[in-house]
C-alpha cells in the first residue's frame, strides 16, 4: 500500500493543533526559565563544591576563594574540630610574591568567637577550650594531592595554640614563613583552625612579617614566628626566639636587621610628669631598656642590631600595663649605597654595635620622632673629615663662611670634632659648588644623594632646594664620655633649626639673659681658636647658646661653665668675666637652662643633657 507523500503543509491541513492561551504561554516560558536556572545552579554547584565561604586577601583588593577540604572550612565555621583549607596555585604566588618584595611573609587570620549558650557556660569553668592554628605542608597530602586527614598528632604540630576562656570576640593571628633563598619551597600547601568552642574564620590575608602583639587596633593583633608558640591574650611578655628563622640576623648592604616598634599607652594616668617619672623596664634577653612613657611621644623605635640579644624572648617587667603594642618587623635593605637611615631613638646610636654597621666607613641614622633629622657616626675624623670639613668652614667658621676652599687651602686645618648642619645651608653648599663647577669629593657628593634621597633637599634641576630637617655627625674615635655631650649638643641644633616657635624661645631667653654672662660666652667662643664661630651670625649665636647650655643635664650646667671660666686659656682672654662666672657660680646660664628646659619638657618630653627616650 502506497503512503501519500505529506508535507508540513498537508499536516497543518489535516491536523489541527490546540491554540495555547496566553496564560498557557506565560506558564511555558517560566518552567523553562526555572528548568535552565536549575542546571546552572547545579553547575555551579559542582564547580564551586570545594570553594570556602572564606576568602584570600592580596594587597589592597585582591581577593578569591580559598579550597575547602572538609565541610568546616566550606562555611569558614569551626566547632569542636577542624577546619582545613588549601590554596591554588595563583593564592601560594601571593606568597612568592609579598616574600620578594618585602623580605618576609606570613598569613593572618581573622578569628570570630562564636560559642553557643552551652559553650559560654563551659569557658567559666576549669575545662579546657582551645585554639590551635597551624600551615599544611606537602606531607599533608597524598601524591595525587588528596589530603590525608589529621596525619600527626597535635603534640607534633607546629601551631600557634591559645586558651579560649581569654580570647577577644574578633582578633587576628599572623604565622610567619621561614625565610629562604629558595622560598617557593617553603609556601604552605594550606593551613588548619581547631576550635573547642564555635568560631568563624572571617578572612586569611598574605601580607609581611610582624611578630608581636598590638592592641591599638580596633582588631587586636597577634603574630608568631615560624615555630609558633603560646598565645596569652592577658600577658605582656612574648618570645621572639623564632623571629631569627624570619628575619636577618645581620645587617650589610644586602640585608638589614629588624626593628622593634614599641607603642606606650595614651592614658595620662600612665605618664611621665615633671613630679613623678614613669619608665617602662624592658628586658631583652636580660639586657635593661628603661622606656621614658612622656606625654610628647607616644611610639619608640628599637633596631634589632642595637641590642645584644634580639631574638630572645621580651618581658616587661616594671609599669608594663604602659605597653599597647610590641611589634618586630622587618626594614629595607641598603643596596648599593647606604641611602636609607635606621630609624632609631638617639639613646641607642653612641653603643649601636660597629659589626652592624652596613658600611665600614659610618652608619646613618634618622630620630624616630622627628623625620628629616639625620644622625651619621663615622669610624674617626678622617671620614667625618671627607664628608663634612669643608662645609663646616663655608657655613660657620669665621673669616671662610661663603667660601669653597680646595683641598691644598684646608690643608690640615681642623674642622670640627662634631657637626650641625641645617637643610638650608647644605643647599647653600651644593648650590655654591654647582655655580662655580666646584669639584666635590666622593663622600661629598655621596652626602649630596643621602640628603635628597630622605627629602632634606630637592632636586630642583641644576641647582637643590632646601626642605625641613638637618644633619648631625659624631665619630668614634671621639672618647665615649664626650660623645654623649657632643650627641645632646648637636641633637639641640637640629630641633632649634626644624622648630620656628623653639628658635623664638631661645631668642626671647638669649635677650633677657644676664649680659655680664652673655659677655663672657661670646669671648669664650672667640678664645677657643679650634671654634672658629662667627660671632656676629646672631642666628649661630642664638643656636650655640642654646646646645652650650643644654648639652648636660640642669643639675650640671652651672658647675660646668665654672669650669669653663677656669680654664688658662680663658683666663687669659677675659679675666674680668671668668671671674665674674666664678662669683656669680654659673647661676645666670642655670636660670637660663632652667626656662630652656620646661620649654623642651612641655613640647618633646626631653630635657637638658638627654636627647633620648630610650636609655640603658
Amino acid at each position: 500500500m502506497k503512503l501519500p507523500d505529506l508535507n508540513l503543509k498537508t499536516l497543518k491541513q489535516n491536523i489541527k493543533l490546540p491554540e495555547m492561551t496566553k496564560r498557557q504561554w506565560i506558564l511555558s516560558i517560566a518552567v523553562t526559565i526555572f528548568l535552565l536556572l536549575d542546571i546552572i545552579a547545579g553547575i555551579i554547584l559542582i564547580a564551586n563544591k570545594n570553594k570556602s565561604a572564606v576568602r584570600l586577601v592580596f594587597g589592597d583588593s585582591q581577593m578569591s576563594r580559598l579550597y575547602a577540604l572538609d565541610s568546616a572550612a566550606s562555611k569558614g565555621t569551626v566547632n569542636n574540630g577542624y577546619a582545613n583549607f588549601k590554596f591554588t596555585k595563583a593564592q601560594k604566588e601571593c606568597f612568592y610574591k609579598t616574600y620578594n618584595e618585602k623580605g618576609s611573609v606570613a598569613l593572618t587570620i581573622c578569628i570570630q568567637m562564636m560559642p553557643t549558650k552551652k559553650q559560654k557556660e563551659m569557658l567559666s569553668t576549669e575545662s579546657e577550650s582551645v585554639l590551635r592554628y597551624g600551615f599544611l605542608g606537602k606531607e599533608d597530602f597524598t601524591i595525587d594531592g588528596k589530603f590525608i586527614k589529621k596525619k600527626y598528632p597535635d603534640t607534633r604540630r607546629i601551631q600557634v595554640q591559645a586558651d579560649e576562656k581569654n580570647a577577644p570576640q574578633i582578633f587576628d593571628i599572623s604565622f610567619a614563613v621561614q625565610k629562604n633563598d629558595n622560598i617557593e619551597k617553603y609556601i604552605p600547601e594550606g593551613f588548619f583552625v581547631y576550635s573547642t568552642v564555635r568560631c568563624r574564620v572571617l578572612a586569611a590575608l598574605v601580607v609581611p612579617a610582624e611578630i608581636g602583639f598590638d592592641l591599638t587596633t580596633e582588631i587586636p593583633f597577634y603574630g608568631f614566628a615560624c615555630n609558633g608558640g603560646l598565645l596569652d591574650f592577658e600577658s605582656r611578655l612574648f618570645d621572639f626566639s623564632g623571629s631569627s628563622m624570619v628575619f636577618p640576623v645581620q645587617s650589610n648592604m644586602k640585608q638589614s636587621m629588624p626593628e622593634y616598634r614599641v607603642l606606650l599607652s595614651e592614658n595620662p594616668e600612665n605618664k611621665t610628669t615633671k613630679e613623678h617619672s614613669v619608665k617602662v623596664l624592658m628586658n631583652v634577653g636580660g639586657e635593661k631598656l628603661y622606656l621614658n612613657n612622656v606625654a610628647a611621644a607616644r611610639e619608640l623605635i628599637i633596631p634589632a642590631a642595637a641590642l645584644n640579644a634580639p631574638f630572645s624572648r621580651v618581658e616587661f617587667s616594671e609599669n608594663s600595663e604602659c605597653v599597647d603594642s610590641l611589634i618586630m618587623r622587618g626594614t629595607q635593605a641598603a643596596g648599593e649605597e647606604v641611602l636609607d637611615p635606621v630609624r632609631t631613638d638617639p639613646g641607642l646610636i653612641l653603643n649601636y654595635k660597629l659589626n652592624q654597621w652596613r658600611t665600614a666607613d659610618y652608619e646613618l641614622y634618622e630620630w624616630d620622632r622627628f623625620p628629616q633629622i639625620l644622625f651619621f657616626d663615622t669610624r674617626n675624623y678622617e671620614v667625618q673629615d671627607r664628608l663634612f670639613r669643608r662645609m663646616a668652614f663655608f657655613v660657620e667658621k669665621q673669616g671662610y663662611k661663603g667660601r669653597l676652599l680646595t683641598n691644598e687651602e684646608l690643608g690640615d686645618m681642623h674642622g670640627y670634632n662634631a657637626h650641625d648642619y641645617s637643610a638650608e645651608s647644605m643647599a647653600r653648599f651644593f648650590n655654591k659648588a654647582a655655580e662655580l663647577n666646584f669639584p666635590l669629593n666622593e663622600e661629598e657628593l655621596l652626602l649630596k644623594r643621602i640628603l635628597i634621597h630622605n627629602g632634606l633637599l630637592e632636586s630642583d634641576g641644576f641647582y637643590v632646594k632646601a626642605n625641613e630637617g638637618g644633619l648631625v655627625s659624631i665619630s668614634r674615635e671621639t672618647p665615649a664620655w664626650s660623645r654623649t655631650n657632643l650627641l645632646a649638643h648637636e641633637g639641640w641644633h637640629t630641633i632649634f633649626f626644624r622648630d620656628a616657635e623653639f628658635r623664638n624661645f631661645v631668642s626671647a631667653v638669649y635677650y633677657t639673659f644676664d649680659p655680664t654672662s652673655l659677655d663672657f660666652l661670646i669671648d669664650y667662643f672667640k678664645s677657643q681658636p679650634s671654634l672658629g664661630y662667627d660671632v656676629n651670625d646672631e642666628y649661630l649665636m642664638h643656636n650655640e647658646f642654646m646646645a652650650y647650655i643644654m648639652q648636660q643635664r640642669l643639675s650640671e650646667v652651672a658647675n660646668y661653665f665654672v669650669h669653663l671660666a677656669n680654664r688658662g686659656t680663658v683666663i687669659d682672654y677675659t679675666p674680668q668675666l671668668a671671674a665674674y662666672v666664678r662669683k656669680t657660680e654659673g647661676r645666670g646660664f642655670e636660670d637660663a637652662a632652667i626656662a630652656l628646659n620646661d620649654f623642651v619638657y612641655d613640647k618633646y618630653g626631653i630635657v637638658c643633657g638627654n636627647i633620648a627616650l630610650v636609655n640603658r
